[in-house]
């Protein structure tokens, strides 16, 4: 016959628990409902715990030990061993956080001993938002990634126009079918280049701010602002791809004069929004690896107010 209670108060980490509950152990065991085959179960005052929470937020057991605490008037406590790594307990911080600062401010910090573990870095010895923490990337830097950018975009430039300069040959010659891969071409060199010009006006932009801090808000927010026109020019290009390719089958079945012109239109426009898409996309990335470099420097940095140049 098959037992219903052969899964109660199974422990995935130790198959021995329900074993364990069902004796006395001359203290209370807290659970969400008194079970009469656990001799010292006590149910959890969750309701009176929920009053002095004040909101939602028992995201882990420490959670409801730290309001017992509370509850019960302890004067002191003690924390040990208590890590949360960025994986499976990650969302749990936030529970640890909150009743860490309960415990402190019911009993006094000095009164709440933590020894926290944490595997990526201990938040609770973080930088002053204001004081420390905040870096300069130094005139230089941007400087350089300027010269870079300006010698790339001259490159792709000029990449682009000789390639148009090919399709609007092909075009007179009536040299159809090396079109298309021609066309393909323009946009990819023509992106390109809107990319390092964008990233380009970025790196100049901020050479303008001398050797203050790296604000990392200001790239982030830099970085979100261009991120809808990228998408906005994006649609047009592959407007003007369609157009191209519908104008360039009418022309290649019937050779009328007015196609071929209508085509180098198109191609003209698709150009334009390729070359913003790219832009658009170049002052975003080059924001992001701003980003990339800051976090970068502020891991392995710690508390220092200068990046050493």
């Amino acid at each position: 016959m098959h037992d219903p209670n052969i899964y109660k108060g199974t422990n995935t980490k130790d198959p021995k628990h329900w074993e364990w509950l069902q004796k006395s152990h001359g203290r209370p065991i807290y659970m969400q409902d008194v079970d009469p085959l656990v001799p010292d179960a006590v149910r959890y005052p969750i309701e009176e715990a929920l009053m002095v929470a004040g909101c939602e937020m028992f995201t882990t057991t420490f959670a409801y030990m730290a309001a017992l605490a509370i509850m019960r008037g302890y004067e002191q406590v003690e924390i040990y061993g208590m890590g949360l790594s960025s994986s499976e307990y990650d969302y749990q911080r936030f529970g640890y956080s909150y009743w860490l600062g309960m415990l402190r401010g019911r009993l006094g910090a000095e009164n709440v001993l933590n020894t926290i573990a944490y595997i990526d870095r201990d938040i609770f010895n973080s930088p002053r938002y204001g004081y420390e923490g905040n870096y300069s990337f130094g005139v230089e830097y941007y400087m350089q990634r300027a010269v870079t950018h300006d010698s790339a975009w001259k490159a792709a430039a000029k990449s682009s126009v000789n390639i148009k300069c090919a399709i609007f040959k092909a075009i007179e010659k009536y040299d159809f079918n090396k079109i298309p891969d021609l066309v393909n071409q323009f946009q990819a060199a023509v992106m390109l280049s809107g990319e390092h010009a964008g990233a380009l006006s970025e790196a100049e932009r901020y050479q303008k701010f001398g050797n203050r801090y790296a604000d990392r808000g200001g790239f982030e927010n830099a970085a979100a602002k261009v991120q809808q026109e990228i998408e906005v020019h994006r649609v047009k290009v592959w407007y003007f791809s369609g157009m191209i390719d519908y104008v360039w089958n009418v022309w290649n079945q019937t050779n009328n004069p007015t196609a071929a012109q209508q085509l180098r239109v198109y191609i003209e426009e698709m150009g334009k929004h390729a070359y913003k898409a790219g832009a658009m996309l170049g002052m975003y990335s080059e924001n992001v690896e701003y980003l990339r470099k800051y976090d970068v420097i502020a891991n392995a940095g710690g508390r220092v107010l200068l990046e050493e140049k």
